[in-house]
């Protein structure tokens, strides 16, 4: 059964709330991070990155202290208040006109471990176990990890009545998205949500699997049960309708081969003709060489194999990138880039013209549907198969690991 967790979060003080909420620190240049840390006293940044732009230089447990100092002083001083009341949040995000309304909450370990909280990427042991001491070290869980709930489940029409009252936040950052969020302390609607989700068959994971699987991995390592903060994740759940799923394009460098030998190549995989205008559509990969745009067609996929290898960036590598480019591990060849969907196809145009790629491939983006069902097959989609929003902000809603 799927539970939700009210909390007593920190949270911005309304009048930081603008100021605070931050992008994952890897997201950002050093030079970027340095001035967002500069400028900005109220950022997150500065919990993540204490003190300067370099602490990654600095011995794991050291820089794992400063931060939990750091979120110490950000409470200290007033930037971070804490809820009286354990509480659920309604959280919406506009993006490029996109609009998601979602519930922020906690997540039991259990429901992972028993696969109701269901995952379409690999994670790695040693991811797990860094993200699994920072969480123990830091004692807090300052980004969601984002659910999707699958088509019928209304859960999501309990909170239409919130809507036409005056959220807490309401601000637009920088980067042109606008956030509002309304916490619900109503004892009634929350155990209304409570039961709505105890129907709810599955989640499905859009991003975040290595924090949810961390966040199992420390509720394991100290034996936590469902009284224990440690057991639960924080979580930001979405109806699969407001998830946004774009394409994860390819480009290659250091190949050392001319246009003419690589078309050659790429060619043996399927049909490829010119086009003037690039597109992708499921078995149609847009293939971008220093002469223009190209499409490969893929032969039909084989409909007796799982889900996961019928996808388009799984037969890529399969046909293409593996047996005639040398390409046999998207996930540590240093010759490859990825370009989220959301650039366009503007910036493969940009990588090839000028030098910095040799041929680029555009890739029509995996539907819902798809992702279900590798979950539910238990499959692993390829390596950057997809790039999902929205995105969320790093401090906007804080879950403390050590006290509810």
């Amino acid at each position: 059964m799927i539970e939700l967790r009210p909390f007593r979060a920190w949270r911005p003080a309304p009048d930081k709330a603008h100021l605070v909420g931050s992008r994952t620190y890897v997201s950002y240049s050093e030079a970027e991070l340095a001035n967002r840390l500069a400028e900005n006293p109220h950022s997150f940044l500065h919990v993540l990155r204490p003190d300067d732009a370099s602490t990654e230089k600095l011995p794991r447990a050291t820089r794992f202290h400063r931060v939990r100092t750091a979120f110490k002083n950000f409470c200290d001083r007033g930037t971070m208040l804490r809820e009286e009341t354990p509480v659920i949040y309604l959280y919406e995000q506009e993006a490029r006109g996109n609009i998601t309304r979602g519930i922020i909450c906690g997540v039991s370990s259990g429901a992972y471990d028993e696969g109701l909280i269901k995952k379409h990427e690999q994670t790695l042991t040693a991811r797990e176990n860094l993200f699994a001491e920072y969480l123990g070290a830091t004692g807090m869980n300052a980004e969601p990890v984002l659910l999707a709930t699958p088509d019928g489940t209304a859960w999501e029409a309990l909170l239409d009545p919130l809507l036409s009252t005056k959220p807490t936040y309401a601000y637009r950052t920088r980067d042109l998205v606008s956030h509002r969020l309304w916490p619900i302390a109503n004892r009634e609607l929350i155990a209304r949500l409570q039961r709505a989700f105890a129907a709810v068959p599955a989640l499905y994971i859009a991003d975040g699997h290595h924090r949810l699987a961390s966040s199992t991995r420390l509720a394991a390592s100290r034996a936590c049960t469902d009284v224990d903060p440690a057991f639960w994740c924080l979580a930001y759940i979405v109806p699969r309708k407001q998830l946004y799923i774009y394409n994860f394009d390819r480009a290659f460098s250091g190949l050392g081969l001319g246009e003419s030998e690589l078309l050659r190549r790429v060619a043996k995989a399927g049909r490829l003709e010119t086009i003037a205008t690039p597109f992708a559509a499921p078995g149609v990969v847009g293939v971008r060489t220093t002469s223009g745009w190209h499409a490969l067609h893929l032969p039909p996929a084989d409909t007796t194999r799982s889900t996961a290898d019928r996808l388009d960036a799984a037969r890529l590598s399969e046909l293409v990138l593996a047996p005639h480019l040398g390409i046999a591990d998207l996930r540590t060849d240093a010759r490859a880039r990825f370009v989220p969907g959301t650039e366009g196809t503007t910036a493969l145009d940009e990588l090839v013209d000028r030098g910095s790629a040799e041929i680029a491939f555009h890739l029509h983006p995996a539907s819902f549907a798809e992702l279900k069902a590798v979950a539910d097959e238990g499959g692993t989609m390829p390596p950057k198969s997809t790039y999902i929003e929205p995105k969320l902000r790093s401090g906007m809603v804080v879950y403390s690991l050590e006290e509810a």
